[in-house]
């Protein structure tokens, strides 16, 4: 894949490069691909505590499973 960076972006790159913090473009995006993978992750995560903590859950159990699964999604 080849994609062009342009602006500010182009910008941030190459001050990175000439600091010596990566030793390539591909390191650079790579490590804020992973960063914004962790961010949606962490951010899914609390999302869940904060449904758990309001009640907004049920156990999830074999009874509970089927019923889950025998309704459409547009029930939830």
């Amino acid at each position: 894949m080849s994609i062009t960076l342009n602006g500010s972006v182009a910008d941030i790159v190459s001050d990175q490069m000439k600091a010596g913090n990566y030793q390539s473009p591909e390191d650079l995006i790579y490590e804020a691909i992973e960063a914004l993978v962790k961010q949606k992750i962490e951010t899914g995560i609390s999302e869940g505590l904060a449904d758990a903590e309001a009640g907004r859950c049920m156990e999830l159990n074999a009874d509970t499973l089927n019923e889950v699964l025998s309704k459409p999604l547009s029930k939830w």
